[in-house]
């Protein structure tokens, strides 16, 4: 069954059942409320009754005189009920007296029918004292009329002297049931009709979000990133998922970029990799093919041989960066983080990188020499302030290198600035990608290298829970800041 029909058959059920127990609920107190009504005034007219004809029994005159014409006690009390049930025809009152043997004393007709109105357990109830009320489908004259019944003890003198019964015609609340049944069966098509428009238009609501959902799921399964779903005001779980929808069409069209720019990189990478294994392997094949065919000098031979060795780990650095790389990646590397002085460690890497530092005229100056403590491991601290150093020199010819060490009351925070060539924003975003090369003409320098160094060193940073940033300027230098901190 289509989600439409379900929802329409669930909301028009859930409002037809309403309609049916509020319905059957009113029918039912409405039909107690006219019964206790009736047998109300029935008790009215029975109490009335039962007190004058106990005042007959309790009389100590054996006749009667005016108004009754000298009856007899015997007699009295026929003629009395007579005469009441005369007064009560409006109200359609009539009266059946039985003795205390289970004799009719009135009326004298339908004897048998009027003995059936009870049975030997209501009589014995009657007998303790208690009054019984009924309705049933027949009269005193057995016609088939819908009559209410009070059965009423008589005591006399403390003693159980026979059965008063009192009896109304129930056609009123048999009318009365008809009437209501008769409107609640036109609520009940009216609601239904209105149930049904207004379930059809809840449901069709309902459909229509879902296969604008799944219209959206389609096409975002045909790769198609852009599609949105319209959002309305109203906060329900339709629009709140609608929203969760667009903020994954977002996601994925960020990642669709994302993969793109990363397969742009690996291609570049590949591309300059390439290259520069292939400068290396063809420097030392034809350094190779000299010494076969006798085409270097003696003179030479010692040059040549220092080249195939610088080539060789030039060859070996790439590929130990890019296993370092991934192993850092996947957390498969353990720190040994101990306390040592990072400034002594920095000023030893000042010294190692003077040479190349003067190579492109410049000149590292380390602006505090300690003693500072930092808790990292120190084989990878010095590679991160390695790398950042070597990658200021690189891009900086004629300039100054300042390197810089102090410490708060929660980190240690080391900087380097340059007054280099800088980057613009696009570039301090990808620095950090894995192959990106700021200036790719330089990837080919004594200094430059494959552009592993500084998504090694954020990977490395991130590693010891610190942080690092870069502030920087086209061609006015750069600054990169990065905090260790202390041990806890």
């Amino acid at each position: 069954m289509r989600y439409l029909y379900q929802q329409l058959l669930a909301f028009w059920l859930l409002i037809i059942l309403t309609v049916v127990l509020i319905g059957v609920s009113f029918t039912n107190i409405n039909k107690r409320t006219l019964a206790a009504q009736n047998y109300n005034e029935i008790m009215k007219y029975i109490k009335s009754v039962n007190a004058t004809l106990n005042g007959f029994h309790t009389d100590l005159s054996d006749s009667y005189s005016e108004p009754y014409g000298n009856l007899s006690r015997e007699e009295i009390l026929p003629y009395y009920l007579f005469n009441a049930e005369q007064v009560l025809a409006n109200q359609q009152i009539k009266f059946v007296l039985i003795d205390s043997q289970k004799n009719i004393i009135y009326p004298e007709k339908n004897i048998e029918l009027q003995k059936s109105l009870l049975d030997d357990s209501e009589w014995e109830r009657l007998k303790q004292g208690e009054n019984i009320s009924k309705t049933i489908k027949y009269d005193l004259d057995g016609k088939p009329n819908q009559t209410s019944y009070i059965l009423s003890n008589r005591n006399v003198s403390n003693e159980f002297n026979g059965v008063l019964i009192a009896s109304k015609s129930a056609k009123d609340l048999e009318y009365s049931e008809k009437l209501i049944s008769d409107n609640l069966l036109k609520g009940f098509i009216i609601s239904s009709l209105f149930g049904g428009a207004i379930s059809f238009a809840l449901a069709a609501g309902q459909v229509k979000k879902i296969n604008d959902l799944k219209r959206a799921v389609n096409q975002i399964a045909n790769g198609n990133y852009e599609i949105e779903i319209e959002e309305k005001n109203n906060k329900d779980e339709f629009n709140e998922l609608a929203h969760d929808f667009n903020k994954m069409a977002v996601a994925l069209q960020v990642n669709e970029k994302e993969i793109i720019r990363q397969e742009e990189l690996r291609k570049q990478f590949m591309a300059n990799t390439s290259h520069e294994m292939r400068t290396p392997l063809t420097t030392i094949k034809g350094l190779l093919e000299g010494f076969e065919y006798g085409a270097i000098p003696e003179s030479q031979k010692g040059k040549a041989v220092s080249l195939m060795q610088n080539e060789t780990d030039r060859l070996i650095r790439l590929v130990k960066q890019n296993l370092d790389y991934e192993n850092i990646r996947s957390h498969q590397i353990t720190l040994s983080e101990t306390h040592f002085d990072a400034a002594e460690a920095i000023k030893n890497i000042v010294a190692q990188l003077s040479k190349k530092a003067a190579s492109m005229n410049d000149q590292v100056i380390l602006l505090n020499e300690g003693p500072v403590e930092v808790f990292a491991d120190r084989d990878r601290f010095i590679q991160i302030m390695v790398n950042i150093i070597q990658n200021a020199i690189q891009f900086t010819e004629d300039g100054e290198i300042k390197v810089d060490i102090k410490e708060t009351d929660s980190d240690v925070i080391v900087s380097v600035e340059d007054d280099g060539i800088g980057m613009t924003v696009e570039e301090q975003k990808n620095i950090w990608d894995r192959y990106y090369k700021a200036d790719p003409s330089r990837k080919n320098t004594k200094i430059g290298e494959s552009g592993l160094g500084l998504s090694i060193v954020k990977e490395l940073v991130r590693l010891h829970n610190g942080s690092i940033e870069v502030v920087s300027q086209k061609n006015e230098g750069t600054t990169f800041v990065v905090r260790f901190p202390k041990e806890v």
